[in-house]
């Protein structure tokens, strides 16, 4: 059976199980106990099976009935949260976002003005940081992460794949052209990420030096404004690294680059969303096909 039984049966149903009987279920919803025993006849004569056992006061489930009760109690409350959300309070309540510090400076941010310009009448709540803050995960609606897009009970979707690559200051710049020519420079590295030095000299078949890192930070973005300081060379994505190599504050330190597994995704809890997260999701993935040509 796929016909979807009429809303006035399922409410009827799911008052008559809450109250114990068709007298108070009909006072709740403003009908006579006649009016909800018909719609829940009805409702049993589609579904093909009885839903309450009537011999017994108060009315009990039967196994049928339990089984379906928890359906139709999600459904309904699927249904107010979505009015809700529509019509109701999506003005209100921001959207609360955590993001990758560097994401959000070197991409996002810039890209706000055009989300408020379509969306006005969506708030946003933006957090950036890396480890612990004051919102907890489950607070949030939305998180813009690094990583292999495996988080449990999260739906998961790609923004930007972009390989790694080395950046210096142009006054640094070696004149080899293979990774040995950095063994005994300066490396900043990043704090907490797979993608390191370490890792980039053993993927080059060398022995990585043995003082890594000179320098290390807890953010991409410190990486990159102490490699255009002059400090060292840093290892980062070609996403973050775009805006400093297209102006030139960084070139690349060496013409080699190191694809990896991990990218740049956009998550939410599973299940129904609101309408502010996922109008802000929709319009981040239209947006991140510029990002997926960088």
């Amino acid at each position: 059976m796929n016909d979807i039984p009429p809303l006035p049966w399922l409410r009827a149903f799911e008052a008559a199980s809450r109250n114990g009987n068709f007298s108070s279920a009909g006072e709740e919803l403003g009908l006579t106990p006649a009016a909800i025993s018909h719609q829940v006849r009805a409702l049993e004569e589609q579904l093909g099976y009885p839903l309450f056992s009537r011999e017994k006061r108060p009315m009990e489930l039967t196994a049928m009935g339990e089984l379906y009760l928890p359906w139709v109690i999600k459904a309904f409350e699927t249904l107010r949260l979505g009015t809700r959300d529509v019509f109701g309070t999506r003005g209100t309540r921001p959207v609360r976002i955590r993001c990758l510090p560097t994401f959000a400076q070197v991409w996002l941010l810039k890209q706000l003005p055009d989300f408020r310009a379509r969306y006005p009448e969506v708030n946003m709540q933006l957090h950036m940081g890396t480890w612990a803050s004051a919102i907890q995960s489950n607070q949030l609606d939305i998180e813009i992460r690094f990583g292999n897009g495996d988080w449990p009970g999260q739906r998961a979707t790609l923004l930007g794949r972009h390989p790694v690559v080395p950046v210096c200051h142009p006054d640094l710049q070696p004149t080899g052209s293979t990774l040995d020519a950095l063994r005994d420079s300066s490396l900043i590295e990043i704090i907490g990420v797979a993608d390191n030095w370490h890792q980039f000299f053993l993927q080059e078949n060398l022995r990585p030096p043995a003082q890594i890192p000179a320098l290390s930070v807890d953010q991409s973005i410190a990486a990159l404004e102490l490699a255009a300081s002059g400090m060292g060379h840093a290892l980062v994505s070609e996403l973050f690294a775009a805006p400093y190599l297209q102006d030139g504050r960084l070139v690349h330190s060496l013409p080699i680059e190191k694809h990896t597994d991990q990218a740049v995704y956009i998550t939410h809890p599973e299940g129904p969303v609101s309408y502010a997260c996922q109008v802000f999701v929709d319009w981040i993935i239209e947006q991140s096909s510029a990002m997926r040509q960088v």
